[in-house]
Order: C-alpha cells, then sequence, then structure tokens
C-alpha cells in the first residue's frame, strides 16, 4: 500500500468515526429527560383540553407516554443515519402520537363503556343528602390563590455592576441547571426502552441519558405555505394555429416504374413506411400533419407545353404543325382532390365535386427565341379554393389523388410523360444529321426512342433524365468501360437537348432527318456527348474508358445490340407544380402560464 493509499483510508476511518460521535450525541440529547417532557407536557394540555378536564386519567396518561416512548424509539431508529435536527424528530414524533392518542380516544368512545365513564354510574337523585351537599360546597369554593411572583424593583447592588461577564455567566448557568434539575426530579418516572415493534409492546427499560438544559422550546407546527397549495388550472384549453406549406413536384415519383399516372394526374403519400430520401412509386411527404383546420390550394404552375398537334395545310402546299394548343385555350383548369370536396358547385356534376378552380395569372419564359416553352402559373384568383374542418379537425392525411382537368371535367391529357428508349448510338455510326458530323463524328449521342413522341413533347433546351440504361458487358467491353459511359447516361443532372430527328433506319449507318415528320413526330432525341472541362479552355473530348479506342467498342457494341435493361427518359421541363396551405391546431401551452406558479 502506497502512502496515498493509507492516507485515503485513514480520512475514510476518521470520517466514520465523526459520523459515530455525532449519532451518539444526537441519541444522548434525543433520549434526554428533559426533551422527553418538552413533548410530553403539550401533549398533556392538548389532550385535557379535548377531554375537557384539568388532569388527565391515570389510565390515559399512562397510555400517552408509552405511546410517546415508542414513537421515539421508531422515529430515531428510522433517522438516526440521516442527522436528522432534534427539532423535526420531535415534530415528527409529537404529530405520531397525536395521531395514535386520537384512534385510541375514538375507539375508547365508540365502546358501551369509556374510560372516562363512572364503572358503576349512579342517578343523582338517589344520592345521599351528605354526599350531594358536599358536592355543592366544592362547586362554589371560592378558587385556590395561585402563587404569585412579586417583582423585585430593588437596585442592583454597586458590587454586582463590578462583576465580571464571565464569572457571571457561570453563575447563572448553574441557577438554570439547577432548576432544570428539579424539574426533572418532579417529572414521573417511566421505563423507557431502546425498540419498539408496536404501541401496546411491554414498556420500555432503557433509561433516557440527560440533555443539555439550555435547548431552546420547539415551534409549533407551521400551517402550510401559500406556494405549496396546487393552483387548479383553467378548464377551458386554449389552442394556437400552425400554418404549414405544401410544394408538390411531379417528377419525383418513380417513373420508371410507375406508368399508370403522369405529371397531371398523380397521388401523393404522406408518412410513408419507407423514410428514405430515394424515389417512390408516387411523390411523398415525410412528415405526418395532425389535427387539420383548413386546407387551401395556393398557386398551380403548369408547362407551357401544346397538349395536342394541330396539322395544318399552308399554300405550297406544306404542311405546319407550329400551332401551340396550351392550357390557355381553356378559359380555366380545374382541380380535382378526390379525398376532398371544395365549397364550390356549378351547373355541372364534374364542377361540384372538383376541389377548385385556377385561372391565368402569369407566364414567363427563360428565352423567348428558343423553341422550348416556359410556364404558366394559375390561381383561384378571386375564389376560396379550400376545405375547412369544424369544430372537428381532420386527425391527419393519409394520401391526396390530385387530377387537372378541363372545363368539362376530363384529364388534361392521359399521356404519358415518359418514353422508353429502344437503343442509343454515338454520332459515327449515323450520317444525314447536321449532328453527324459537324464539327466531327464524336461530339453528340443520339437516342432512340422505342415510339415516337410529339414536336411538343421535347424540345431544344429542355433537360431530360434517364434512368435504368445499362450498355452490358462483353469480350471487348469490359466492366469498367461500360460502367463510365453507363454512369454519364444515367446522370442525375440530366442532359440539355440540342436537336430531335426522325427516322426509319434499322441498320447502320442510320439516316437521320433532322426534326419532326411531316405531322409533328420524330423517334430520336440529340444530346452533346462528354467533353473535357471546358473552364481549362479545352475543346477536346472525354472518351468513354479513357481511351478513344474503348470508344470505338462502345460504338460497334451499340449498333449491334439494344440496352441490356428497361431505361426510359423524363422530360423535366413538362413537370407540374402544387402549392397547397394547411393549417393546423396545436395547444397553446404559452397561455397556461401564471405567474403565481413561477
Amino acid at each position: 500500500m502506497n502512502q496515498g493509499q493509507r492516507a485515503g483510508g485513514v480520512s475514510q476511518q476518521s470520517s466514520q468515526y465523526q459520523t459515530i460521535a455525532r449519532q451518539a450525541e444526537l441519541q444522548k440529547v434525543f433520549f434526554s429527560t428533559t426533551n422527553y417532557g418538552r413533548v410530553l407536557q403539550p401533549l398533556r394540555e392538548q389532550y385535557e383540553r379535548k377531554i375537557g378536564k384539568p388532569e388527565l386519567p391515570e389510565e390515559m396518561d399512562a397510555r400517552l407516554q408509552k405511546t410517546l416512548k415508542h414513537y421515539m424509539g421508531e422515529v430515531y431508529r428510522v433517522n438516526a443515519s440521516q442527522n436528522v435536527p432534534i427539532q423535526t424528530l420531535n415534530q415528527e414524533v409529537y404529530r405520531e402520537t397525536m395521531l395514535n392518542i386520537d384512534a385510541w380516544l375514538q375507539k375508547q368512545t365508540s365502546t358501551p363503556q369509556s374510560v372516562f365513564s363512572n364503572p358503576n354510574p349512579s342517578n343523582p337523585l338517589f344520592d345521599s343528602i351528605g354526599s350531594r351537599f358536599e358536592r355543592e360546597q366544592q362547586s362554589r369554593a371560592p378558587p385556590a390563590p395561585q402563587n404569585t411572583i412579586v417583582a423585585n424593583f430593588e437596585l442592583p447592588k454597586e458590587d454586582e455592576d463590578d462583576e465580571d461577564p464571565i464569572e457571571k455567566y457561570e453563575r447563572l448557568r448553574k441557577q438554570r441547571e439547577s432548576e432544570a434539575r428539579l424539574v426533572a426530579a418532579s417529572m414521573p418516572k417511566t421505563k423507557t426502552g431502546d425498540q419498539f415493534s408496536e404501541p401496546s409492546a411491554p414498556a420500555p427499560t432503557t433509561s433516557l441519558p440527560i440533555l443539555q438544559q439550555n435547548n431552546p422550546v420547539p415551534p409549533p407546527l407551521l400551517a402550510p405555505r401559500p406556494q405549496e397549495y396546487i393552483i387548479k388550472q383553467e378548464d377551458v384549453v386554449k389552442y394556437k394555429e400552425n400554418e404549414i406549406n405544401l410544394f408538390i413536384y411531379s417528377g419525383d415519383r418513380d417513373w420508371l416504374t410507375n406508368r399508370n399516372e403522369n405529371r397531371y394526374n398523380f397521388t401523393l403519400s404522406f408518412n410513408p413506411a419507407n423514410n428514405s430520401n430515394a424515389n417512390t412509386f408516387s411523390p411523398s411527404i415525410k412528415e405526418r400533419f395532425k389535427n387539420i383546420v383548413r386546407m387551401e390550394l395556393v398557386k398551380t404552375i403548369l408547362s407551357a407545353e401544346s397538349l395536342d398537334v394541330s396539322v395544318r395545310v399552308l399554300p405550297g402546299p406544306t404542311v405546319d404543325t407550329s400551332r401551340v394548343l396550351n392550357i390557355l385555350s381553356y378559359p380555366y383548369i380545374m382541380i380535382r382532390i378526390s379525398e376532398w370536396t371544395a365549397n364550390g358547385f356549378g351547373t355541372s356534376a364534374a364542377i361540384d365535386n372538383t376541389f377548385g378552380i385556377v385561372q391565368y395569372d402569369q407566364l414567363w419564359k427563360s428565352d423567348a427565341n428558343a423553341a422550348n416553352f416556359g410556364y404558366i402559373s394559375l390561381t383561384p384568383r378571386y375564389l376560396k379554393a379550400q376545405r375547412v374542418y369544424a369544430p372537428t379537425p381532420l386527425a391527419t392525411l393519409q394520401k391526396l389523388s390530385i387530377r387537372v382537368e378541363r372545363p368539362d371535367g376530363e384529364p388534361l391529357t392521359s399521356q404519358l410523360d415518359t418514353l422508353d428508349i429502344n437503343n442509343i448510338y454515338l454520332a459515327a455510326s449515323t450520317n444525314t444529321s447536321l449532328y453527324s458530323t459537324n464539327p466531327d463524328n464524336a461530339s453528340y449521342i443520339f437516342i432512340k426512342t422505342s415510339t415516337y413522341f410529339s414536336r411538343f413533347f421535347v424540345n431544344e433546351g429542355d433537360c431530360i433524365q434517364i434512368r435504368g440504361y445499362d450498355i452490358g458487358t462483353d469480350l471487348n467491353v469490359i466492366a469498367q468501360v461500360a460502367n463510365d459511359f453507363n454512369d454519364f447516361i444515367n446522370r442525375a443532372t440530366g442532359h440539355i437537348v440540342v436537336g430531335t430527328g426522325n427516322s426509319s433506319s434499322t441498320s447502320a449507318p442510320f439516316a437521320i432527318t433532322d426534326g419532326t415528320n411531316s405531322v409533328g413526330y420524330g423517334n430520336y432525341i440529340i444530346i452533346r456527348s462528354r467533353f473535357m472541362d471546358p473552364t481549362t479552355g479545352s475543346t477536346a473530348r472525354s472518351y468513354y474508358g479513357d481511351s478513344s479506342s474503348n470508344e470505338t467498342k462502345i460504338k460497334t457494341r451499340l449498333e449491334t445490340l439494344p440496352a441490356a435493361t428497361r431505361c426510359a427518359l423524363l422530360n423535366t421541363n413538362r413537370q407540374s407544380h402544387f402549392v397547397l396551405r394547411l393549417i393546423t391546431r396545436e395547444m397553446d401551452g404559452a397561455s397556461n402560464l401564471r405567474p403565481d406558479n413561477s
């Protein structure tokens, strides 16, 4: 054992000795005769007032002393190790003794014969004349003279003025101790003990040690303070309303797998089981909204694309398909939410069940000279497209089925906003197109779709996203080279469309005509291939597989084999956007804060 351990053991042993000494001193003071008399005397006076007698009966006094000794031992046994002050112990003993004596008195008074009643009661009408006369004389006798203390008005002696304060203190202390011994000698002698099991147990035998005689008298029990009372809260519960904005984007659905929905007809889910951030089968909101008071349609943003192709014959004769027939061809557009109905009614059943009617608000476009279309903002304007739940709020939301309709209730369009990809070719595998050899035969990529698409489905300047494409591998195109090409095609940022084309060729080189056919449909989308970082000033290609030879192997495989997996593309510039407002209710905790609770 080192020196530090020995010092720690000695300090711990010294602390234990100090604790034992304090407990011994506490036991000596608590079980002293003076402390016993200090608790017993108030109890006697209390029950003398209760039973209306100048002195307690002998049986009751014995019971009181016996119970007091019992609870002094029990209270000390429970609280000895906690260093509780003597005043607190006395108050606990006083309270427990009163509870026990009150119960004992109630039990005695409920029995036919009370301990205070005369065992042989007699009728005063049949008493003897002598006994009745004696009682009458005693009742009329004047009260006994009390010992009065005459105040001493004498001046102190001159020799006392010069008395030393220390000697005067010692003289007064001895005088008080002698008076206390006289009081203790006049107290009734009772047997005490160390342990008690029940108030009816035999009287204890341990004598109480003598207490110091200058302890103050314990204060009476105080009434509860005002802050200890529980303040009852108000019966009326106050609430507050929260405003929540919902921004819905139709492109967040799993459009590669989900072919039952498009940008104008889809379902929005709330709090799905899958909490990932990836795209789900339908657009979803991860939060759960509770106690919904009101839902309101704020704004709808749709593409300004043409919804159909108008084939016109012009003088020449030539065929023209450039006429745009977008949502501005209608006086208004109806927004239907299957789960909710709003506060509008009309002459058509379709209007009765719709959630809101929106009208033109404003239009914008990134470039007025570009072929791609901009967006049109539609709002309810002077109408209130909302659903109010009163007086009981809606518990929660599970889903919202949103559908954009024409004024006659028919869908705005039923065509899908996705296109399946048949294959992808490098520019070296094509000819007759301006993008096949200008500026070279390696600058562009041609995406062939499985079906023909309208000239308004995708235009120059639009951004498309491709998912699920896999070129596959063989002896020439190894996995590293294939993954490099797949990562570029499936990149999350998408690709900017530089042109469209149409062709019916089935073998390389594919003869592709730029633009759409005579009725406005095409089957090729042209995008830019991968180049070096232009911020460095370089205009060179960034070859797939890090070499032109590997890119040549990719070209050969693309000309002979289709994509290894199902893949599709989506035009992000044709998606719909909706803004909804939710008003929810929750308890207002600030309204129940009161200054008297602080």
